[in-house]
């Protein structure tokens, strides 16, 4: 199972865009292609898993909510964000979608054997 919610961050659409060139120029395949975005949605929640420390406190009122597949998703209505107790809160005028997702499936993704060194591998 693969993760792409990181694919909509600001490096995976630049990430996306310039495979979308190399496909269109015909330096590499559609498979080297998929392998890729693979390996970047493994590597980016390796590096947020490992040197992500702080913890948001996320205040607003909570629209909807779902569960498919053990992944959450949370809509919030003018949230209020803190990076950590000391920092100034941000206030969003827009909608917040969180999608969040079980522990128990990121840890699906590797073989149980050798687990952290297969994630830094792939």
């Amino acid at each position: 199972m693969s993760f792409a919610q990181y694919r909509v961050s600001t490096i995976g659409i630049e990430l996306e865009e310039t495979l979308q060139e190399l496909l269109d120029e015909g330096v590499i395949d559609v498979g080297l292609s998929e392998t890729i975005k693979k390996r970047f949605d493994k590597a980016i929640m390796t590096v947020l898993k490992k040197w992500v420390k702080d913890k948001p406190i996320i205040k607003g009122k909570l629209k909807h909510y779902q569960n498919c597949d053990n992944v959450w998703v949370f809509h919030v209505l003018n949230p209020e964000i803190r990076v950590s107790s000391y920092s100034l809160p941000v206030q969003l005028n827009e909608p917040l979608k969180i999608v969040a997702s079980d522990s128990k499936l990121i840890s699906e993704i590797a073989p149980k054997k050798n687990r952290k060194k297969y994630l830094e591998k792939k």
